[in-house]
């Protein structure tokens, strides 16, 4: 970005004073809250185990009863608990793409949502010879969100992916033995 381009959208554009940093030729910076953002990220990828550990059958065996489910399942949801917040979320972006409706209800009430955030405080709205305060915009913006995204089936898509993450991470922990686990079950010995 040239300097005319710099200036011109600083004079004419309200933006926040140093988006553009000097020191970096153009570029935008980051600002403070998508750091710590990028931050979470980083520790989760490094937390994440890998595809092929997760997916590794041959250590998949039936569980003997009900308290090897339960150490498993302990066990394999605190080990693989990246991968399963991934899968959950790659199953949420499939019912937002796979809808159309509703990604268009996610756009529209984020989109006021973001307006509303992003003005200045105590900045009213003048409609029709009505004032509405911030307070009155959030409330119509809420008031048109809901409905829409009630009829975009937003709940059903919810209790959808709740549904099916806890099934796939159920089987899935409770199948996976434990590292200590060498194939074969306890057995209680009782003497009579």
């Amino acid at each position: 970005m040239t300097a005319d381009e710099k200036l011109f959208l600083e004079e004419n554009v309200d933006l926040p004073p140093g988006l553009f940093n000097k020191r970096s030729m153009g570029s935008i910076t980051i600002p403070p809250q998508l750091n710590s953002a990028k931050e979470w990220v980083l520790s989760k990828r490094e937390s994440l185990r890998p595809w092929q550990e997760f997916g590794n059958y041959n250590r998949a065996s039936k569980p003997g009863n009900i308290s090897v489910i339960s150490r498993r399942v302990t066990h394999n949801v605190s080990y693989y608990y990246t991968n399963y917040a991934f899968i959950s979320t790659l199953l949420v972006v499939y019912c937002i793409i796979s809808s159309p409706l509703l990604l268009l209800a996610i756009v529209v009430s984020g989109t006021a949502c973001y307006l509303l955030s992003t003005q200045k405080e105590g900045k009213t709205l003048q409609i029709g010879g009505h004032t509405f305060t911030p307070k009155d915009q959030a409330v119509v913006c809420a008031c048109i969100s809901l409905p829409l995204l009630f009829f975009a089936s937003a709940g059903t898509v919810i209790f959808w992916v709740i549904g099916l993450t806890c099934s796939v991470v159920g089987v899935h922990a409770s199948m996976m033995q434990l590292p200590n686990e060498d194939g074969t079950e306890f057995e209680m010995n009782e003497s009579v």
